[in-house]
């Protein structure tokens, strides 16, 4: 299984799917996914707005792009308030969408890491816990393609702090991982 961080915009950009992290408590949406709503004309606001979907905690959606960037679908998981988000939570939330992609059988995505700035935790920690948990669901029993290719979106101001998060990853894995991290 190939992990790459990724710095370039989603412009850049072009895979299978793209998960991206959304709260309960931006409205509109911020960061990456506040991005994707723009150039989808406030979809996501839209159903914020309409309460199709609230960003509650592993609320998952799955939408189109209607070819407004590159990536074809948008996973969408809901990760409750940003001002509580936890190690745990993000963990967990990161082997959420290693079991929900296991079935829908892409071959490559790229992750979103949420909240940089915008919740207590730094980023090596945020990194940290959705790569576990992203990589604990998909390495037990071979459950996650060897040939799946996955980004981690990282701004490239959190590129050194990012880094940081895969290398505490990479320690607690153990030398059993075999994972292949770029740049």
């Amino acid at each position: 299984m190939a992990l790459k961080i990724a710095t370039e915009t989603l412009d850049e950009l072009d895979y299978e799917g793209l998960v991206l992290g959304f709260f309960s408590n931006e409205r509109p949406p911020r960061g990456r996914c506040g991005f994707v709503d723009w150039r989808l004309n406030g979809l996501i606001s839209r159903y914020l707005k309409e309460d199709k979907i609230r960003g509650d905690y592993l609320e998952k959606v799955l939408i189109p792009t209607h070819e407004r960037i590159p990536t074809a679908r948008i996973l969408l998981i809901g990760l409750g308030r940003s001002d509580e988000i936890t190690y745990d939570q993000l963990y967990t939330a990161g082997y959420t969408i290693s079991e929900t992609i296991a079935g829908m059988g892409w071959g490559e995505l790229a992750i979103d890491i949420p909240a940089a700035g915008r919740c207590s935790l730094e980023v090596p920690i945020m990194t940290e816990a959705v790569i576990t948990g992203y990589m604990d669901y998909g390495i037990e029993g071979g459950r996650l393609s060897s040939r799946l290719s996955t980004d981690l979106l990282i701004d490239p101001s959190g590129l050194e702090d990012a880094r940081k998060g895969l290398e505490r990853f990479r320690r607690n894995a153990g030398k059993t991982m075999n994972l292949e991290v770029e740049p």
